[in-house]
């Protein structure tokens, strides 16, 4: 365990999880990742970065892409936070240093989120973005969907959404501690309370709340989990041994597998909740580089 994530781990401790105690505060909640995301170094000057406008008249939300000079690939990635909060800006560097270890293009994609916007708005947003990338001519078996947290949720709902529309499925899915049940019914919620260096047990289920408004927890759009999983395309999953999500990661590969969906799942002890994101951390940057060989693996051929 390096020293990096020895002191992320204390300062994710006594900061986020400290300040998630009690009622969910959405914007306190924003406030904090905001003044993190201004701290984020520049985009490194070999990643293109390109902004893209929301079209409301296409059904469109914001986005950006981040890509290599000649991108052998196509990533689609879906932010976490709960879906309340974070968005680009937090998530860039990962995109970035994502999309140099895998010779890609990243399309990050900034989805609308609660409490303004509810289940199944970002789905929705989510599914809007695969069919205009399927129109513009991208290839399905050259992309695949990533995403963390309840990033990593929407990616599985996304699929599972095309799946139900006759839309091609991308190549395969990168899963950074998915956030898979809405309901909060995993073991680990309270088995790994103490050991989470980020959440507190009961953050999550308001956070559910905020993103349902009112609707059930345990359809498939809104917890992956509880889905059919037959014909997913393969996945491949990280989370940490000492998060309360971690019965999320555990039961969503167990199933997978069940079902015929090729899956991997890859533990780590005594790191946080989605570090794979925290490219500050050597750790991080080396299971980045694992997900940059596993997507080369999986998409066939180059971009032309």
């Amino acid at each position: 365990m390096s020293i990096q994530a020895v002191i992320t781990n204390l300062v994710l401790r006594y900061q986020f999880k400290r300040a998630g105690r009690g009622p969910l505060n959405v914007h306190k909640a924003r406030h904090m990742v905001n003044k993190v995301a201004q701290r984020n170094p520049p985009t490194p000057k070999d990643i293109a970065h390109t902004p893209l406008a929301g079209r409301t008249g296409a059904g469109l939300c914001s986005a950006e892409w981040l890509s290599v000079a000649h991108p052998q690939r196509t990533v689609v990635y879906f932010h976490g936070g709960g879906y309340f909060f974070c968005g680009l800006d937090t998530h860039r560097p990962t995109c970035a240093y994502l999309a140099r270890t895998a010779q890609a293009r990243v399309l990050s994609v900034d989805y609308r989120m609660a409490p303004e916007h509810v289940f199944p708005a970002a789905v929705n947003d989510a599914v809007a973005w695969w069919k205009e990338l399927l129109d513009q001519g991208f290839n399905p078996a050259e992309v695949v969907f990533a995403g963390d947290s309840a990033g990593g949720g929407l990616a599985l709902a996304c699929m599972l959404a095309a799946r139900e529309q006759g839309l091609p499925l991308p190549a395969a899915a990168v899963l950074f501690s998915p956030w898979t049940d809405l309901s909060c019914s995993g073991e680990t919620m309270r088995s790994k309370a103490d050991v989470d260096v980020m959440f507190n047990p009961d953050s999550l289920p308001q956070a559910a709340a905020l993103y349902l408004a009112g609707q059930p927890s345990t359809p498939p759009l809104a917890s992956p989990l509880f889905a059919d999983l037959h014909g997913l395309p393969p996945l491949m999953i990280h989370a940490s041994e000492h998060e309360i999500l971690l019965s999320d990661s555990t039961r969503l590969h167990e199933r997978a597998l069940a079902q015929g969906v090729r899956s991997e799942l890859h533990l780590k002890a005594k790191m946080p909740h989605v570090w794979p994101t925290m490219v500050m951390l050597p750790e991080a940057r080396q299971t980045l580089q694992h997900c940059g060989d596993f997507l080369a693996k999986m998409t066939s051929r180059p971009l032309a």
